[in-house]
């Protein structure tokens, strides 16, 4: 009796045993599949160490005729905006001027004048045309034709008149645009930095009167291996943070967005083998100033084709 219940008890002892190791075994499949899963594996950014800060809109301005300047507004440090006039030459002689083409350009009376004496010319011509029809040879074919000539003549005076009158007018945007050359304009939004000349000084002929700069954007310049040149093109995204040497500001941590606005056509080799690229970056609070270093970390897009710049597409000819 005792062996039969022991028998009886292993049975299913080892019934108990399969019945684990089988459902087991699913589960141990599933894991391993699950390890074995390749994941996603996106394009990995770009580090671009050593990059340099760069001033995009950086202008001096000059003198565009010689003479005397009669102001100069603005001082260092401060902003204006664009098409403000910020210097000008003394021009008393040019406005004297155009006050005189003013009124030559608004007088028409040579033209009224010259009609009515049109009128005139054809009135007595029609009138010793008819005193002929009336009493024939009455007044001579010479008189007639000369009374003809001085009815075109006419009609060219008006012509002379509406030239001139054109000339006038012509003549005083002439003088305009010479009084726009004795100014010196702002090309755009931005900060004097440099002040060469001040009022009262004689200038010549393209002498530097100011420097203007605007921080609203920066260029951040660095060199790519080439290899990695393949990843991206120009409008690729871009991140930068400052790296400047020697300190740690709280600055350094600030990430700034842009975009690849130019790739080098030639390889640097004192670079080692490098393509110098830049990146256009918004910088509306001149955080990112001129000579900074930055690290630039660019984004390439995983979804375009990789390739090489200006390289022409390979077929495969059967």
């Amino acid at each position: 009796m005792n062996f039969k219940m022991k028998h009886v008890l292993y049975t299913m002892l080892l019934t108990a045993g399969c019945s684990l190791g089988y459902a087991g075994t699913p589960l141990l499949a599933e894991k391993k599949a699950t390890e074995k899963k390749p994941t996603a594996n996106p394009e990995a950014a770009i580090s671009v160490g050593e990059c340099r800060i760069k001033l995009i809109d950086r202008v001096i301005l000059g003198s565009d005729r010689p003479g005397v300047l009669e102001f100069v507004e603005p001082n260092e440090g401060e902003r204006v905006k664009k098409g403000q006039v910020i210097a000008g030459l003394k021009s008393d002689a040019l406005k004297a001027a155009r006050r005189t083409a003013e009124k030559k350009a608004t007088n028409d009376i040579e033209i009224r004048y010259s009609k009515k004496a049109r009128d005139t010319a054809y009135v007595e011509l029609e009138m010793n045309k008819d005193i002929n029809r009336r009493v024939p040879n009455t007044i001579s074919v010479l008189d007639i034709k000369r009374l003809t000539l001085n009815a075109e003549k006419s009609d060219l005076q008006i012509e002379q008149a509406e030239l001139e009158f054109d000339m006038n007018k012509l003549q005083l945007d002439e003088i305009d645009a010479q009084l726009e050359e004795m100014k010196v304009v702002a090309p755009f939004d931005g900060i004097v930095t440099k002040k060469f000349r001040s009022t009262g000084e004689v200038v010549r002929h393209g002498d530097e009167v100011l420097e203007l700069v605007s921080t609203n954007r920066v260029k951040v310049e660095g060199y790519v291996n080439i290899q990695d040149t393949w990843k991206f093109h120009v409008g690729t995204p871009v991140e930068v943070q400052l790296d400047i040497h020697g300190v740690r500001l709280p600055v350094e941590n600030e990430t700034f967005n842009g975009k690849i606005t130019f790739i080098d056509v030639e390889v640097e080799p004192i670079h080692g083998k490098s393509i110098r690229v830049w990146a256009e970056v918004e910088n509306p609070e001149n955080i990112l100033k001129a000579g900074y270093m930055a690290t630039m970390k660019i984004l390439p897009d995983k979804s375009e084709p990789k390739v090489a710049q200006g390289s022409p597409a390979k077929t495969i000819e059967d």
